[in-house]
């Protein structure tokens, strides 16, 4: 659902057709946010603060039981498991799995409908500011231990690239997001069809979901738009089989309720996705909009649960600190 609205005296005083995604001074604070965070919490017990409990291809004694095996010459006496020597009458060591970081894999939606905002910031830029936040506070808080950063860049087709690891990962999101720029909606943005945009994202699921190591994080940052679709649907389900999914749903307050403003009277209402346009609706008319609008939020949640999805909902006008505190919320 894509709607914007404008005054015709407004057309001569438009925003700046192009800048970026998003200013350096401003990932340098959401960083610097990031990092607060995780000194803030340096104080909570060792059990809740374990870098991450996926497979590491490398093996150690640490501290999860995985299985027993057979005592084989040359294993540690220390792994011995003496409650099954004592059943069986036969040595059998404890193997344990070794913990580390988990991977992750970001997922920023540039697609024209993101472009649109009537508040602080367009949802593109939220949703960037997001993806760096929930970047720098699982990197940060993994001290040392941190799995690979993946980045995905949807904008038509989808762009992907590795940024490392630590603190460098963090530093090269902020290089891509600021390099990153965003262009006025325009009414012809909107030309390609959904079947489309959701074969697209398929498409990059099935691959990513080929690459993915057990036990690893995604973070899809969008308003979910066009995700009612059957194939959307799969492509959740193959995430799901091989990570940890987690949505970061960026709406504008306008697409839930219609603002009730005199001073838009004479405004010109423009629907994008419909193609239409006409004066500012009357009061039932943004009624109306808001129970679909309820509707269509509700009926999409449930779909996503289902595919077990996990969401965070957060408007463009929303803080980072509310963000972050979602994010911790949410196990980031």
């Amino acid at each position: 659902m894509f709607a914007i609205w404008r005054r015709e005296a407004q057309d001569r005083d438009s925003p700046q057709a192009s800048r970026p995604l998003l200013l350096a001074a401003d990932a340098a604070a959401l960083i610097a946010r990031a990092r607060g965070l995780r000194l803030a919490a340096a104080t909570q017990p060792v059990s809740q603060r374990a870098a991450g409990d996926s497979r590491s291809r490398w093996t150690g004694r640490g501290l999860d039981y995985a299985e027993s095996r057979a005592y084989q010459p040359g294993d540690d006496l220390r792994d011995l498991h003496w409650r099954l020597l004592a059943r069986t009458g036969r040595p059998y060591v404890k193997v344990h799995r070794e913990e580390h970081a988990p991977a992750l894999h970001l997922l920023l939606d540039l697609r024209p409908g993101m472009v649109f905002g009537t508040r602080v910031r367009t949802k593109a830029e939220q949703a960037a500011r997001m993806l760096l936040l929930a970047c720098a506070a699982q990197t940060l808080a993994a001290e040392g231990a941190t799995g690979a950063v993946g980045l995905s860049l949807w904008r038509g087709t989808v762009r992907s690239a590795e940024l490392g690891r630590g603190l460098l990962a963090v530093q090269r999101l902020a290089q891509r997001l600021q390099q990153e720029r965003i262009e006025a909606l325009q009414q012809g943005h909107l030309a390609e069809a959904p079947e489309t945009s959701a074969g697209v994202f398929a498409a990059w699921a099935q691959r990513l979901a080929r690459t993915l190591p057990e036990g690893a994080r995604v973070l899809l940052a969008s308003d979910g738009a066009g995700w009612d679709a059957p194939d959307i649907d799969a492509a959740l389900w193959t995430l799901r089989s091989r990570a940890e999914v987690l949505l970061l749903r960026v709406t504008d307050p306008v697409e839930a309720g219609l603002p009730a403003d005199a001073a838009l009277d004479g405004a010109v209402f423009v629907d994008l996705a419909c193609q239409q346009s006409g004066p500012w609706p009357d009061a039932a008319a943004r009624a109306a909009f808001a129970q679909r609008a309820a509707q269509h939020r509700a009926a999409l949640l449930a779909r996503w649960r289902a595919s077990g999805l996990r969401c965070i909902d957060a408007g463009v006008d929303q803080s980072d600190a509310v963000v972050l505190r979602a994010l911790r919320v949410a196990g980031m």
